[in-house]
């Protein structure tokens, strides 16, 4: 089976996790509406159409994922706005999460003030009905690293994300069921002014793209 391997970076991920849909499934993908945690909706391609520079789209899982949460949190470490936007070409990252829209602002509370600040974040839009995972070839799964490698990214152990996961499910109240389907993976992807150039699908829980491979992606290193 081959991996991937190009000018964007290199993986030991078998090729089929990075290949771009196509030009009409994308087409189609952009039709489809993401809405911001007040509830405005907006087509999937007006987050990366028609805008110059680079636009990273992060996938995550449910809202109370914790392998997701460390994974964000590391992000905002290691390519906050300060660094993505000042880059060459700016870089702009949006978030886009399976579950409802109430979950967002304590989401962003959790994985981002304490380390940007409560007024510069990344945009966080939702897809409950993971329409537009499903048409982006997204996986489902529980399954976690086959190897048993933990990736760079999280912090924690898997016992220490369950419990976080739980416990924050939990602490939301009303909002513990709508934080998303529980076994629906993401990915990234990454348009340059407005063309889809590099595209990774989870292919189980603990599969987003390391932050060094992203840096290579982004041209950053």
């Amino acid at each position: 089976m081959s991996v991937h391997s190009s000018k964007h970076g290199k993986s030991k991920v078998p090729e089929e996790h990075y290949e771009l849909p196509s030009a009409q499934t994308l087409q189609e993908a952009g039709e489809l509406e993401v809405a911001d945690e007040y509830g405005r909706k907006v087509q999937f391609k007006k987050l990366y159409d028609s805008k110059g520079g680079q636009q990273l789209i992060v996938f995550i899982r449910h809202f109370f994922c914790g392998n997701c949460e460390d994974y964000i949190r590391t992000l905002s470490k290691e390519l906050p706005p300060s660094v993505l936007h000042t880059s060459s070409p700016p870089t702009h990252l949006t978030i886009i999460g399976c579950g409802e829209i109430s979950p967002i602002p304590n989401y962003r509370t959790r994985t981002m003030s304490d380390i940007l600040g409560t007024d510069t974040h990344f945009t966080i839009y939702c897809d409950p009905s993971r329409k537009l995972y499903a048409k982006l070839g997204m996986l489902s799964n529980m399954s976690t690293a086959p190897d048993g490698k933990k990736p760079g990214y999280l912090t924690k152990s898997k016992l220490e994300n369950v419990t976080s996961s739980l416990k924050n499910a939990v602490m939301s109240g009303a909002d513990a069921i709508k934080g998303g389907h529980p076994a629906q993976n993401g990915g990234e992807m990454l348009f340059a002014n407005g063309e889809l150039v590099w595209f990774k699908r989870m292919r189980h829980t603990e599969d987003h793209a390391e932050v060094e491979e992203l840096k290579q992606v982004l041209g950053l290193v």
